[in-house]
């Protein structure tokens, strides 16, 4: 079957957007092989079969894609989900940014913990957000969805997410030490 992607082509999407997509998946489906077996998956497809020029933008696609198979995955297994050691995840580890503290070990066992209590569309949708950085239009044409919907949306996630965090921790909001600004509205 030939391809109308060159491997050439593949291999930058591959280099450009390959962890990304891997902590996309990993926040869904909190299994690192799986998660690698779905990004794996989602550039076959764009190999295989790439969505029309002009129809799509690939990094747009490769999200939904990525999304959906991470649902699937988890829905599939649909067993107790285990807390992932994060001291081998190098790959959430590398994504803090100048602006954000640098998050402790403890600090992202609590929000993982946290985000495992949230349903998959509230997780990911803070992902998209929180994580992949994308806007509220890029999220609404991902999810293809209004942007109102995103934002409303967004918004009973990140409470959620506050309630989630304050039954792990055991504490009140005030008391709280986890750093959710990079999950409040911008």
């Amino acid at each position: 079957m030939s391809s109308a992607m060159s491997e050439k082509s593949l291999r930058e999407w591959m280099a450009r957007l390959g962890p990304s997509l891997l902590n996309l998946s990993f926040g869904i489906c909190h299994d690192r092989h799986r998660a690698e077996e779905v990004v794996q998956e989602a550039f076959v497809r764009l190999w295989r079969q790439p969505p029309e020029v002009g129809q799509v933008a690939y990094g747009s696609w490769l999200r939904r894609v990525v999304t959906n198979l991470s649902i699937n995955v988890l829905n599939r297994t649909r067993r107790p989900r285990a807390l992932p050691d994060l001291e081998d995840d190098r790959a959430l580890q590398d994504r803090s940014t100048p602006e954000a503290p640098s998050n402790t070990t403890e600090e992202m066992r609590r929000l993982h913990a946290a985000l495992d209590r949230l349903d998959e569309p509230k997780r990911a949708i803070l992902l998209l957000r929180g994580q992949e950085e994308m806007s509220y239009e890029a999220i609404a044409t991902h999810l293809g969805v209004p942007v109102g919907t995103v934002m409303s949306r967004l918004n009973r996630a990140r409470a959620a997410l506050l309630e989630a965090l304050e039954q792990v921790e055991g504490l009140e909001d005030e008391r709280s030490t986890f750093d959710i600004r990079r999950y409040r509205k911008a």
